[in-house]
């Protein structure tokens, strides 16, 4: 029989009770997938300018309504919720991971592609 038990936080200690129940992940990019009502984005990076930029566009009629810039993910991402760009929980995790990728494809020079894997080659590049 399993105890429970206590994991040292960097802010509070977490209890950890024995029979805490264990999920295990499961999503279908295709059949679980919804639109946001409120549109969708583009995601690109611009080297040039040392940038990731991101264009938000209404769906059904396909026009950008504003473009969002910066260097990491986690401002840019905030950014797209505050200016109620966002209505899905599912749409703003989503648009984390990709911007993430973005992020790490600005500073390391790899080549990013939205919505396509990054992978690295045992050399170091993508």
């Amino acid at each position: 029989m399993l105890k429970p038990s206590t994991i040292k936080g960097h802010y509070w200690d977490i209890q950890v009770p024995a029979n805490v129940p264990v999920i295990e992940a499961r999503y279908d990019r295709k059949k679980d997938w919804k639109l946001d009502p409120r549109g969708y984005f583009l995601i690109k990076i611009d080297r040039g300018k040392g940038l990731i930029r991101v264009a938000f566009c209404t769906f059904p009629d396909n026009v950008m309504q504003a473009e969002i810039t910066g260097i990491n993910a986690l401002d840019i991402v905030n950014t797209l919720i505050l200016e109620d760009m966002v209505s899905t929980l599912q749409h703003a995790a989503d648009l984390g991971v990709e911007l993430y990728k973005a992020e790490l494809g600005l500073k390391h020079g790899f080549e990013y592609v939205q919505d396509q894997a990054l992978t690295v080659s045992p050399e170091g590049g993508i």
